[in-house]
């Protein structure tokens, strides 16, 4: 079931967006930290001075766990999966490891990606749909990526005066909270009470950091093997739609300003690259597809856009997307057809395969769906998602035992997707076994850093369940590991206040 996105929610989206890209957001990230942590060590780095590597990525993760309790972030294995390929190819080509980036698909229709202090890159969905190539989505992300490895957040603050980085602080963490909370009328004062200090000093340090993150980009797009030309034939087209059509300028023209020296500069680097071998993934298409059906509120509008594709010559994606949204209206059966077809046509692409078995689960049929996902882990075997949809399957078919086998045997899928420890909570609920569906539980909360619900979950545990010696001590033990956790991640008096009254926190 897909949620659209609340006006406050996306007003807090958008207000995000803007003040990422002003550098406003980076430091505002600093409202967010404990005040006995402000007095930081100088590493060498200016950037260090006003926020270490270690604060980036707490002040990133909270803006996330904000973006995750508004619903904002899509909640989908195979399009999260397919957009981390994509940010992980491009990161192995930069001075960071791959595995301190982290990439979100964002719910909104609106074209426009950000990054967020620690290595968090935000998506839309929207941008998604409006890209002719991979290569042109993965150009705005190494865009982003840019600005990550580039430290354009930390060296912003550095090189802004106190009282604007102060002020700039407060506004953005009332922006966010205050959108969060449902108090949209307040955003917009408190962000132009901080926007109206800031200088020509900061706008110009903001466009140089935009000139960089192009440069290094096109670099990461050429060593990935992406066009390295993608870039500005990006920005290019999305500028000529909005001047051919008159419509309001998109937000990624609003949060990276192109100008024709950027753009004229943008075309000459990427020459610098001529003989790239372009990666083309036959994902690409179907991903596209998958993230209109993912954005949409509107079913009935969307199969009315897939009818009038379907009445010229469509496209095996768009066939695809077309079958996902009869599903997302309760006409499965009319699908199934459509996904069997793709299915034998294009062997190749696991997106059938997972279309296809959600289906026949749909209308009940689990033995069918059982046998195409066994099919499609034996044809991808290092793909997540047969994988994942496979323990689901079991689950769903009442064999948690088995769920739990065969999830414990896939380490990487256990540490990467919340998903996992949430089926094994579920799984161990079924069999009785409350100490470990109280401990997967906790575990899934942490991985989505909502340390005090993890905490709430083991104090439940510890005072009502009958737990045996060994689990007594593994639940006190891992409760001990999430208060630290979740001081570290936010402050000791944030995390009082999540964890309920009379925790022994």
């Amino acid at each position: 079931m897909m949620i659209s996105l609340s006006s406050n929610r996306d007003t807090m989206l958008k207000r995000i967006h803007v003040l990422v890209a002003a550098m406003a957001c980076a430091a505002s990230m600093t409202a967010f930290a404990a005040g006995s942590d402000y007095n930081l060590p100088d590493m060498g780095q200016p950037a260090d001075t006003a926020m270490t590597p270690a604060q980036e990525r707490k002040v990133g993760a909270q803006v996330v766990y904000q973006l995750r309790s508004q619903q904002a972030i899509v909640d989908d294995v195979e399009l999260e999966a397919y957009i981390n390929r994509i940010g992980r190819r491009l990161a192995r080509h930069t001075d960071r490891s791959p595995n301190l980036f982290d990439f979100y698909v964002i719910k909104s229709d609106q074209i426009n990606a950000f990054a967020l202090p620690g290595g968090y890159i935000g998506v839309n969905s929207g941008l998604i749909t409006a890209t002719d190539s991979e290569s042109e989505l993965a150009s705005v992300m190494a865009h982003e990526i840019a600005h990550v490895t580039q430290r354009h957040i930390a060296r912003q603050i550095a090189e802004s005066r106190g009282d604007t980085i102060a002020t700039m602080a407060t506004a953005i963490a009332a922006a966010v909270i205050g959108a969060a909370a449902g108090a949209g009328q307040a955003v917009p004062a408190a962000i132009m009470g901080g926007m109206s200090h800031l200088g020509m000093q900061q706008i110009s340090n903001t466009r140089a950091h935009e000139y960089e993150a192009d440069r290094v980009g096109i670099r990461t797009l050429a060593r990935s093997d992406f066009d390295p030309t993608a870039m500005a034939r990006f920005f290019e087209k999305i500028q000529r739609q909005s001047d051919l059509y008159g419509q309001q300028l998109p937000q990624i023209l609003l949060t990276h300003p192109v100008s024709t020296t950027r753009m004229a500069e943008a075309e000459s680097r990427a020459k610098d690259y001529p003989d790239v071998p372009v990666h083309v993934s036959p994902d690409y298409a179907y991903m596209k597809e998958r993230a209109r059906v993912l954005q949409t509120s509107n079913y009935g509008d969307l199969n009315d856009y897939y009818q009038r594709r379907l009445a010229r010559s469509p496209s095996a994606a768009e066939r695809y997307g077309y079958a996902l949204v009869l599903v997302q209206l309760g006409r499965t059966r009319q699908a199934i057809p459509i996904l069997t077809a793709g299915m034998k046509a294009h062997p190749d692409i696991l997106a059938w395969a997972m279309a296809l078995a959600n289906a026949q689960t749909h209308i009940g049929d689990s033995a069918q769906a059982d046998k195409i996902l066994k099919a499609a882990l034996k044809r991808f075997p290092n793909r997540d998602t047969p994988k994942l949809a496979y323990a689901q399957a079991l689950q769903a078919q009442g064999q948690p035992g088995a769920m739990r086998n065969f999830l414990i045997s896939q380490e990487h899928i256990l540490s990467t997707y919340p998903l996992a420890q949430e089926l094994l909570a579920r799984g161990a609920g079924d069999q009785g076994k409350l100490g470990e569906a109280y401990y997967r539980q906790a575990r899934y909360f942490a991985m989505l850093d909502d340390y005090p619900q993890a905490i709430n979950q083991l104090r439940t545990a510890l005072q009502t369940a009958k737990l045996s010696p060994y689990n007594t001590s593994r639940l006190h033990a891992l409760r001990d590991q999430m208060v630290v956790a979740c001081r570290r991640a936010w402050s000791e008096s944030e995390c009082r206040r999540g964890v309920k009254e009379g925790n022994d926190y």
